[in-house]
């Protein structure tokens, strides 16, 4: 993943809400969760959670789906696994391979 990329889903966890909107949903599972129920779980309001989605769903971090007329929120696993994967591999077993080359 580019560094530019990186950076724009980084962009992801820039509020407090976001960060709680996401882990709600991580705890949720593939069943997700609905606007209310998110609500709910993060003790945010529908409105803050709104414009918080708008962001996370243009960052294809959650995925939207329709179910019996009601929107069903699900983090994106694949996104996500994807980015933190990334980190870790780049930034702790990366830097654990230089640290052990300059011994």
């Amino acid at each position: 993943m580019e560094p530019k990329e990186m950076a724009r889903l980084l962009g992801g966890f820039a509020t407090e809400k976001r960060v709680r909107i996401l882990k709600a949903l991580m705890s949720a599972g593939h069943e997700g969760l609905s606007i209310l129920e998110l609500s709910r779980a993060t003790d945010t309001t529908v409105v803050d959670i709104g414009l918080s989605l708008e962001s996370l769903a243009s960052l294809d971090m959650i995925n939207i789906s329709i179910i019996n007329n009601e929107r069903v929120l699900v983090a994106n696993r694949k996104v996500l696994n994807s980015m933190f994967g990334e980190f870790y591999e780049h930034y702790v077993v990366g830097r654990e391979n230089v640290s052990e080359s300059r011994n």
